[in-house]
């Protein structure tokens, strides 16, 4: 791996797990809905002038349903529901649960889109749910006051982005990246609202 690459994945990794961190900080004064349409509503804010200048607007309205649809399921759905789960559990315990996105995404594709399952994935499927189990072992609980629920909210989003990658396979192939990631944001900010 260069050297670049490293650096890029260090810094991608950064952003992505301090999205947990500030998750944690701000649920418990904005509340799970009201952050989560703050976060997905100022996002299509800055993405919707980049697609104009690219000139992609019309297909957020001809790809309505499937980015509205995308916009749920990796957005709007997984955000809160991470948001809800924060308010139980810390960022890091969230974050090691996110670890079984890939697993979930793979068993959706393979259930729905009949992707094949690889002995290879499936070892490595394993290994990652056992690893994540290992992790959260013994610190999950259903009794009042324990994080049982906010666990199942982290693993319906995982579930919730396994989803997604499924719909946009399935309906934006072939979509300008940027249409997705705008269309997906503001959908998931129209969804959102009261």
């Amino acid at each position: 791996m260069k050297s670049r690459d490293l650096a890029e994945l260090v810094l991608l990794a950064a952003i992505w797990g301090g999205s947990f961190l500030l998750m944690r900080i701000a649920a418990p004064d904005f509340g799970p809905f009201a952050l989560i349409e703050l976060r997905v509503g100022l996002a299509a804010l800055v993405l919707l002038p980049i697609l104009g200048m690219q000139g992609g607007l019309r297909l957020l309205f001809h790809r309505w349903m499937a980015l509205s649809a995308v916009g749920l399921t990796a957005s709007a759905l997984p955000f809160v529901l991470y948001a809800w789960a924060t308010l139980s559990v810390t960022a890091g315990f969230a974050s090691i649960v996110n670890a079984t996105t890939p697993m979930f995404t793979a068993l959706v594709a393979w259930a729905w889109l009949r992707d094949k399952l690889t002995p290879a994935t499936m070892v490595g499927m394993l290994v990652g749910i056992l690893g994540v189990a290992i992790l959260v072992w013994g610190k999950v609980s259903f009794k009042p006051g324990g994080s049982g629920w906010a666990v199942a909210a982290c693993l319906g989003a995982t579930l919730s982005y396994g989803v997604a990658g499924s719909l946009t396979k399935r309906y934006l192939t072939g979509v300008p990246p940027m249409v997705t990631a705008t269309g997906s944001q503001l959908y998931a900010a129209i969804l959102l609202l009261p």
